[in-house]
């Protein structure tokens, strides 16, 4: 009786599993500039794991949007309650929503949740973006501000 409890238990939690469309993706290291994944959920909930990298210190923001496709005025694809969240390697939440600026970002691994209900007779598509820029170091910044000094004392300078 107990091995038949078991695999009862076992049928129930593949069967929960399965309805709930769960994917992960590894972007791996994102570079500087725009990235983006698209894809195709089935009809149902669904809660994708996309992992990415950030190489260096940057600035960080990322979107999340769905497409609804209507032929002959049915929903083929489709999402409701599209939202993201991301996290850190620790598990800490450090931002979430459909649009969010996560800041500076040191170098280091991260995750996004994506999660939503695919109402389309088909499912839904998504697409997720991300935007990353360089932080510039801080002899780049020491150089600029040499620079605007020398112009300042140049401007002067004339001006005597």
């Amino acid at each position: 009786m107990v091995k038949f409890l078991g695999s009862l238990v076992l049928a129930a939690g593949l069967a929960v599993s399965a309805g709930a469309g769960a994917t992960t993706h590894d972007l791996g290291s994102l570079p500087s500039g725009s990235s983006w994944i698209t894809e195709t959920v089935g009809p149902g909930n669904f809660s994708d794991v996309i992992d990415f990298t950030i190489g260096s210190k940057s600035f960080v923001g990322t979107g999340v949007g769905a497409s609804n496709v209507v032929i002959f005025g049915s929903s083929v694809f489709d999402i409701a309650n599209l939202t993201m969240s991301i996290y850190n390697s620790a598990n800490v939440k450090i931002g979430s929503g459909t649009d969010v600026n996560l800041g500076v970002l040191g170098a280091g691994n991260y995750y996004a949740v994506v999660t939503g209900k695919a109402t389309g007779s088909s499912g839904g598509i998504y697409t997720e973006a991300f935007s990353v820029r360089a932080v510039p170091e801080a002899s780049t910044w020491a150089m600029m501000l040499a620079g605007l000094g020398m112009l300042f004392f140049a401007a002067k300078r004339r001006k005597v």
